[in-house]
């Protein structure tokens, strides 16, 4: 037991260094081969923030070919994160800093967004997210990146509002960039295997459901990246943030993060899933860009909302399993 322990840790510690290592060296590579922003927008900043989703995703689904159940790791996971984003992440930094948006970012992507989750909720109706649904939700977030990419400044309203220019300074040479994205990727890979293994080992130990350890555990690690991102913000005196970063991995995660896992082997959706946490999740993000529908901003009381709606939602799926 203590082995499955350490190594589960490791594994959510694994997931959050190596999208750290791989965001940065592929950033570098980019700004070293003089890559347009936009590239790195569309692909670096908007996934890599959810390569820990997408692995975790892989490394179940693999699990799946291999003829073991795992898909409520994967689709809690996913779940679990868009829904603490939304919530306590959105929430926490509302309460110490000024969340901003715009009417573009609520109609168009805040669209998206709610209507990615409600195309999830359809598929999940039978039980069962197929290949065929899945390949459909990637291509929907490739057909949704093509869509944003036509205007450059959005993007960079969506992804990072408070983008600097490219240094044009080359602090070390390429191929040490391109060891970090080698590095990241592995660690990624080894550490989705060990957050895998051990779940299903916890789940079928203690009797408790994969879904709920993804949903609360799981999900909470792998939304790490984006809470760091928005942390570091406020540190480095950033006074306000956009809505589109957090909107932006929420539409990632459901359409490319799930997509790519589905399309692997399939998924298996819980019936508390389809009924509860989904619709749980479509509500919370409506409510939530209703609150910036009125000025285009967050307030303190508002924010205080979302992070009580997380733990009355943490404390509820807590409640079930006792």
């Amino acid at each position: 037991m203590q082995q499955e322990i350490i190594l589960f840790i490791i594994g959510i510690i694994g997931l959050w260094l190596g999208a750290g290592i791989t965001i940065t060296g592929a950033t570098e590579i980019a700004k070293k081969l003089k890559i347009s922003y936009l590239f790195v927008g569309l692909t670096i900043l908007s996934i890599g923030t959810s390569l820990p989703e997408i692995f975790t995703h892989i490394a179940s689904s693999w699990k799946i070919l291999n003829g073991i159940e795992a898909s409520g790791v994967a689709v809690g996971t996913n779940i679990g994160s868009n829904i603490i984003q939304i919530t306590l992440i959105m929430g926490m930094i509302g309460l110490f800093a000024i969340i901003k948006s715009s009417k573009q970012i609520q109609k168009r992507d805040g669209f998206v967004m709610l209507g990615s989750i409600a195309l999830l909720w359809l598929f999940s109706l039978d039980g069962f997210v197929s290949r065929i649904e899945g390949v459909a939700l990637a291509l929907i977030y490739i057909i949704y990146i093509y869509w944003i990419s036509r205007n450059e400044k959005s993007i960079k309203e969506l992804i990072d509002p408070h983008h600097k220019p490219l240094s044009k300074k080359k602090k070390h040479h390429i191929g040490v960039d391109i060891s970090n994205v080698i590095v990241g990727l592995v660690l990624l890979g080894l550490a989705s295997m060990w957050v895998v293994d051990n779940t299903l080992f916890f789940a079928n130990h203690f009797g408790i459901e994969q879904t709920f350890i993804g949903l609360v555990i799981i999900g909470v690690s792998t939304a790490l990246p984006e809470l760091t991102t928005a942390v570091r913000g406020v540190m480095k005196g950033a006074k306000s943030m956009s809505l589109g970063v957090l909107i932006g991995s929420n539409i990632t995660n459901p359409l490319l993060a799930l997509g790519i896992g589905a399309a692997i082997s399939g998924y298996k959706i819980a019936h508390t899933i389809t009924w509860f946490d989904i619709p749980f999740w479509f509500f919370i993000s409506a409510l939530a860009l209703l609150f910036f529908s009125n000025n285009n901003r967050l307030d303190k009381k508002e924010a205080f909302v979302l992070v009580i709606a997380y733990f009355t939602y943490v404390g509820y799926k807590i409640y079930g399993v006792i």
